[in-house]
Order: structure tokens, then sequence, then C-alpha cells
């Protein structure tokens, strides 16, 4: 029981241990493949920052072009507009006319940079405009997006993007400041703006759908591998586990069986046998059934020793110990007591049954020839044993004392049989064959 205990309370350390490491390690996959996903946005977020800014510095360079020329004239042909808010600034004329009588038509820089992005809208390339939070014109009024660009451009911000969900598409929108210039002046002088001031900001839309679609694949793929690798590290730390479980538990019960076995014999070991024994004391009482003991010695064992050699007093105790094993029941307890004895006890058994079984087990060694180096030992072998009933409120060490007395008289009657400890207790020395005195008994 205490073995057992022991045993699953190594493996259940040894699972939260390697759960531990399998949880230290799964953060960790985690981790990386996170590291992963981020970084990925990140390039992917800086690569249309850089789009947007490369198409920023390009309106940037066409309207400083156009601004520089005071706007550009073009012809102006049927149902096209004349834009009706340069009209009202002094000194520029909105349209005019050459010697041939043609008209043409100022596009100032804003209006430029308005048509070459519905321009490029129409092929489904991207979009941009100027915006102010003081437009000239009403069509250029910013919107939601816009206007908190603008905001944070007054406040020094160099730059400002966002992603924005239209319907089933994915924008990327990006705006910079527009600093005004001695050429903006000539338009925009009468709104209080002096050179240097953020008078407006360029904003630019990039569809990125596709984009977004592939970090979404990515991701999506990142998952799985992550989860993957996670799952095949928890099966390889699992078969380990119970690999190492297995071995774990193989090697505790050979120490219990070295704690609690005899190492020649491998009977229980007189620790053990206690252990087991108080066991059966508690069942035995508990259900009113009688318990019984039965204390063996091997006759001359001293003289195996003496004449063949401890190896061969050693064959000696291995066969012995497995022959009482074979004639014991199944639910008799056997053990090694010490030096050449050995203790049976005998659950739910009375004295006169415990006589009879002490007899056959004193038969059975007698019979059983002993092998010694592929040859039989010309002496036969044969043991002593002394019976005794446990009484009631009768401790275990004083049931095996009276045991002990038994094989005494066994041993002093001439060996090779078997006495019995009288049923009641009787005062020392009283009991029939008993010497007045014990004194050490020979093998």
């Amino acid at each position: 029981m205490a073995g057992t205990k022991g045993t699953t309370g190594s493996s259940g350390s040894v699972r939260k241990y390697l759960t531990g490491i399998f949880l230290v390690v799964g953060l960790i996959v985690l981790s990386v493949f996170w590291g992963f996903n981020y970084k990925a946005s990140s390039l992917i977020k800086e690569q249309l920052r850089r789009q947007g800014h490369a198409f920023y510095q390009e309106v940037v360079l066409t309207r400083d072009w156009a601004a520089g020329h005071g706007g550009v004239y073009v012809a102006l042909t049927p149902g096209m507009e004349v834009n009706p808010f340069l009209s009202r600034i002094p000194g520029v004329k909105a349209v005019i006319e050459d010697r041939e009588g043609n008209r043409y038509t100022l596009k100032n820089p804003a209006l430029i940079t308005r048509e070459i992005s519905e321009l490029a809208a129409s092929k489904g390339l991207f979009q941009f405009r100027i915006t102010s939070l003081k437009p000239l014109n009403p069509a250029n009024k910013p919107d939601a997006f816009e206007r908190a660009a603008l905001e944070r451009f007054e406040q020094g911000t160099a730059e400002y993007s966002i992603y924005e969900q239209q319907g089933n598409q994915v924008l990327y929108r990006y705006m910079a400041p527009l600093i005004t210039t001695k050429a903006c002046l000539k338009c925009h002088a009468d709104q209080g703006y002096r050179e240097g001031d953020v008078r407006g900001g360029i904003s630019v839309t990039i569809t990125a759908t596709d984009m977004m679609r592939q970090l979404s694949e990515n991701r999506t793929f990142l998952v799985c591998s992550a989860f993957g690798i996670i799952f095949l590290i928890f099966a390889i730390i699992r078969f380990i586990s119970r690999a190492f479980i297995k071995e774990l538990k193989v090697a505790e019960q050979k120490l219990v069986e070295m704690a609690s076995l005899d190492f020649l014999t491998g009977l229980l070991n007189r620790r053990e046998l206690f252990n087991r024994l108080q066991v059966e004391v508690s069942r035995s009482r508990r259900r009113l059934k009688p318990l019984s003991v039965i204390l063996i010695d091997i006759d001359h064992f001293k003289r195996f020793n003496d004449t063949y050699g401890h190896h061969a007093g050693d064959v000696v105790l291995k066969e012995v110990s497995r022959t009482l094993s074979c004639a014991l029941r199944d639910y008799d307890i056997l053990s090694r007591y010490g030096g050449e004895e050995f203790l049976v006890v005998a659950p739910e058994t009375g004295l006169r049954q415990a006589e009879e079984l002490a007899e056959r087990l004193r038969v059975k060694v007698m019979e059983q020839p002993i092998v010694y180096e592929s040859q039989a030992l010309p002496v036969t072998c044969t043991i002593s044993s002394g019976v005794a009933q446990m009484l009631d409120a009768e401790a275990v060490e004083k049931t095996i004392s009276r045991a002990d007395e038994a094989l005494y008289r066994a041993k002093a009657a001439g060996r090779n049989r078997v006495e019995t400890a009288p049923a009641e207790p009787v005062p020392h020395g009283e009991a029939a064959g008993a010497p007045p005195q014990m004194v050490p008994r020979q093998s």
C-alpha cells in the first residue's frame, strides 16, 4: 500500500513537471508565431505607408510645379466648367482668350490634383486629393479621417494613416501635411496663411484588400502551424512521459521490493511481515476470525554451511523458501524471519488447522531434494515448526513468542516435527515439555 502510494505520488509529480514543461514550450511556440504574425503585419503596413508616402510626394511635386507656374491654362472645351472660386481672387484670370479667339481656363494646383486623382481612381489605381480645414472649394471639404489627420498636423504630427472598411473593400488611407509656400500665397493669402504654415494636407487612398487577404491567410497558416507544432510537442512529451513514468514505476517497484523483500529468498522481510501482520490482526478481530502463526526453523542448517560452504547454505534457503511458497494457500503470508527461520501467518485458521498446515509443510520440505551444482545434496533437509493461535487481546509479539517456545520444544524433542503452543495462556515453564529456563537453541 505504501509502495503504491509512493509510486502514484512520484508519477503525479512527473506528470506535473512535464505538464509545466509543455505549457512553457507551448507559450514559447505561440510567442514565436505571434511574433512572426506581428512582423508580417508590420511589414505590410510599412509597405503601404511607403507606397502612400511615395504617392504623396508625387502629388506634392505636381502641385509645386503647378503652383510655381501660377497654375496651368487649358483649352476651354464644350462641357468643361470654369472654377468659379478663381474669379473671386484679385489679380487671377479664370478665363483668357488668344488672338484667334480660343478660350482657356485656369487649372489651379488643387483642381489639377483632384482631376488627376479622379483619373487614377477611374483606372482602379489609387485616389488622392488636397484638402484643408479652410478649403476654398466646398468640394474639398475633409472627411472624418482627413479632419482627424489635419488636427494632428497642427499639433506637429508628421503623417497619419488608418485601415478603413468600405463594403467588401479594405482601404489604406495615408495623409501628410501640405506646407504653405510662397507660390500658395497668391491664392490663399486672404485666408490668413503665412509661408511655412500647415495649409492642409494630401490624403492618399490605396486598395489593400488583396494584401489584407494575404495577411489573413498568412495568419491562419501561422496559427495552424503553431497548434500543429504544439500538438506534436504534446505528443512527444506524452510519449516520453509515458515511457519515463513506466520506467519510473518499474524502478520504484524494485525499490519497494528491495525495501520489503528478502534479497536472497524473495520472501517478505521482517519489517514488511509486521506491516502485513498488523493488517491481518485487525481484520481477524473485526471479523471475529481466528489467526495463527507458524515459526519454522531449518534443522541442522549450520551443518550445511560447515560441510558444503555458505553458498550451499544459500541454495538450501532458496529451495526451502520455494517449497514452502508452493505448499501454502494463496492467502497465507510467508516471510523470512531471520537467519534460517521462516514465519507463516495463517488468516482465518484455528490452532488445529494451523498444526495440520505445518505438518504438510514439514512433509513437503522433507520430500523435496536439495539440488546444488546440478547434483542433489546427500543430506536430507528437514524443518521443525512451532504453532500458536493468537489469543484475545494478545500482542503480536506475544503470539510469536509462544510459537517460538513451541519450536524450541520441537527442536528438543528431536527435530523434524511440529509442536503447538497451548490454546490458553499458562505460567512460564508449565507447558508440556517446556524447560524451566529458556536457553539458546541450536540448529
